[in-house]
């Protein structure tokens, strides 16, 4: 009997999403940082086995409020990962799970719902989490609330295992080998950005974009070229730094972080250019992807 279902992964931001799919899938395809609202796009990571394939949709951070359009873009992809969910797999922060903030939104959807609390590995109070769990239980109507820490690998086998038990029957949508439906140049892209995130602080790493323009894959070496889009020519100027150092850092970075995905050499050239207030621009929205063309 084969099972294969789609998972919509949701939570609040940081409650550790992205480290948590990484984990199920071994694999480091999303990326991963303490900033909130890392996650922008919605990404399907797949998980193959023997007897079943699960296809996670990553999504974006749950805000009640959205500052300008980039943000509305992406609540509209969680919606989106909700109704095509045959189950929602609920992200909890261990240490304080403000679940009450999803039962309106849970009522929406007639799925199964496994709920994780996730960073175990930082919770000090045993007391405390197992009422939270025993609390959860009840307000959902779920038995598949679990404690778990996506950084530490603890209990991840038992989360798979309850997802796939509750997965439809039905044959692999994809190739056994796929391990997601994104382009290369995509996770490429979100890999430069991660190294945005981790390099650069205050607006810097939440007023960019990045394209891949051209990826040249040949036999030793990968050449990709890539444009990194700011809202401000200060910002360039920043991402940029005092002679280029800022932006050579940035390629090092980035390139070491593709080399380990591609398993190859990598040549990256960055290019930053001025989009102004992309953000809060539809036509620019479309044209990054976060909107339907």
């Amino acid at each position: 009997m084969f099972k294969s279902g789609f998972i919509a992964i949701v939570g609040l931001p940081n409650a550790g999403k992205s480290t948590l799919l990484n984990a199920i899938l071994k694999e480091d395809l999303v990326i991963t940082n303490p900033k909130a609202q890392t996650t922008r796009h919605r990404i399907k990571g797949i998980l193959n086995g023997e007897n079943h394939q699960l296809i996670f949709s990553d999504t974006p951070g749950i805000i009640e409020e959205s500052a300008y359009k980039l943000q509305e873009a992406m609540m509209g992809s969680v919606n989106e990962s909700l109704e095509d969910a045959d189950v929602v797999l609920l992200v909890l922060d261990g240490q304080s799970p403000k679940f009450d903030l999803f039962v309106e939104r849970m009522k929406k959807t007639t799925c199964p719902l496994v709920v994780v609390l996730n960073k175990a590995d930082l919770v000090e109070n045993q007391d405390s989490i197992e009422a939270h769990m025993e609390s959860i239980k009840n307000t959902f109507n779920t038995d598949h609330v679990f404690l778990a820490s996506a950084k530490e690998g603890f209990n991840i086998e038992t989360v798979v295992a309850s997802l796939i038990l509750l997965s439809p029957k039905h044959p692999a949508f994809y190739d056994k080998e796929t391990i997601s439906d994104e382009s290369v140049r995509f996770l490429v892209s979100e890999m430069i950005r991660e190294q945005i995130l981790n390099l650069f602080k205050k607006e810097i790493p939440y007023s960019v974009e990045v394209s891949v323009t051209n990826y040249n894959e040949k036999e030793t070496i990968d050449e990709i070229y890539a444009t990194v889009f700011v809202e401000r020519e200060s910002q360039k100027g920043i991402l940029l730094g005092k002679g280029g150092s800022a932006i050579k850092a940035l390629g090092i970075a980035s390139r070491k972080r593709i080399e380990a995905f591609v398993h190859k050499k990598v040549f990256l050239s960055l290019t930053v250019k001025v989009k102004k207030d992309w953000r809060s621009d539809e036509q620019q929205l479309r044209y990054f992807g976060y909107l339907k063309k």
